[in-house]
């Protein structure tokens, strides 16, 4: 029969386990890997009959693209392979959104200039207009010539990949300045996509492809929506704990357990090799609900309960947290193993995540708010 921890009289000390984790995870996060889905970066995914071997695929990518940072899976229909965008090519972007913001205060300063050329038709005398006009006519002046450097700078950048290396244009036209950038912006992109094809085409015979792009840009719209998911999802958490309990000491050691789940985790996501993208966001948000049910679980039976004592509720709550927690890594360590061999990345970064949170979960939920939840409970008779 197992013994009662919590009759132990240095039970309070069992915190630091849960505490040391954390400090552990502090240093790692910093070193934490975004994946293309919320970097940036190309996914080609190629049907194919033939036998893939992971890491030669992944040196012979490496070797024949610059900067590549390839990942290879294996799918039930063939292979996926993940590329880092080229630097030329993210530097083009960047350019281009500078130019549109450009001429944007191009066009601006160009309707003022006309503006005041037509007051100027009524009042040719008025100096105020004249000084007026001869500004809007340097700041146009000024933001055709950040136009043609720009422009400039996005032609050269990407000539490497250019088909056509001629993009004419004039650079007292800013629409012209414009259309060559777009150009020479899906003419790059166009030759590079067809490089990376020819490449995967020399080791692997594929039927089909599908080629995906998610810029930086979209890369870092859905790490910001990530961060204000998970936020939310904590606040709601909050809200409704505060609401079951309505006293904060409580409220605080189940948020408390849930938010140490997830720092635990993107911690040790670094260590295992783990990056953070789409799927794993998936997992760090199921393990705010594996760690609210037992924290909240425990909280209600010494708290609201009054049958045995303080202790002998917490330790039945442990046996059955403890079998829910078990369950659910059995499931997922089937899931890991199984998508670890099959090199399927998208089950094997949820698995491996919820995996790592659960742990981490066990030692947050009874080592630290579970004595905190009892001395609280102790502390409250005692008044």
């Amino acid at each position: 029969m197992l013994k009662n921890i919590y009759e132990s009289k240095h039970y309070n000390k069992f915190i630091f386990v849960p505490l040391i984790l954390l400090a552990i995870s502090l240093y790692f996060i910093p070193h934490l890997q975004l994946d293309s889905s919320l970097k940036g970066g190309i996914s080609v995914q190629l049907q194919t009959n033939q036998s893939i071997g992971i890491s030669n695929l992944t040196s012979y990518v490496n070797s024949h693209i610059p900067s590549a940072h390839t990942s290879v899976e294996k799918s039930p229909s063939g292979v996926t392979v993940t590329i880092d965008i080229n630097t030329s090519i993210i530097n083009a972007e960047d350019n281009i959104t500078a130019l549109l913001a450009q001429y944007g205060n191009y066009s601006s300063a160009v309707v003022n200039q006309t503006t005041i050329e037509q007051e100027l038709i009524s009042s040719p005398n008025n100096s105020t207009l004249t000084s007026q006009l001869s500004k809007q006519k340097a700041v146009s002046a000024r933001y055709l010539s950040l136009m043609s450097t720009t422009t400039n700078s996005i032609v050269l950048g990407l000539s490497p990949f250019l088909v056509n290396r001629t993009f004419n244009y004039n650079t007292s036209d800013a629409q012209s300045m414009i259309n060559a950038a777009n150009n020479a912006y899906n003419n790059a992109s166009s030759s590079y996509k067809a490089y990376i094809l020819g490449v995967l085409g020399g080791a692997v015979h594929y039927t089909t492809y599908s080629y995906n792009y998610v810029t930086p840009t979209l890369g870092s719209f859905f790490l910001s929506k990530v961060r204000s998911i998970i936020i939310t999802a904590f606040v709601i958490v909050a809200i409704v704990v505060l609401f079951i309990f309505r006293t904060p000491v409580p409220s605080f050691s189940v948020v408390f357990g849930a938010v140490n789940d997830i720092l635990v985790a993107l911690g040790f996501m670094v260590v295992f090799g783990i990056p953070l993208g789409l799927a794993s966001v998936g997992g760090l948000l199921m393990l705010i609900g594996y760690s609210i049910d037992t924290d909240v679980l425990t909280a209600i039976r010494v708290l609201k309960r009054s049958e045995g004592t303080p202790e002998s509720r917490a330790f039945a709550s442990m046996k059955t947290g403890l079998t829910m927690t078990a369950a659910a890594i059995i499931t997922f360590a089937i899931l890991f193993i199984v998508s670890y061999f099959t090199f399927i990345q998208t089950y094997f970064e949820i698995s491996g995540v919820v995996l790592i949170g659960l742990t981490a979960d066990m030692a947050t939920t009874w080592l630290f708010n579970t004595p905190f939840i009892l001395w609280y409970k102790k502390r409250k008779e005692a008044r």
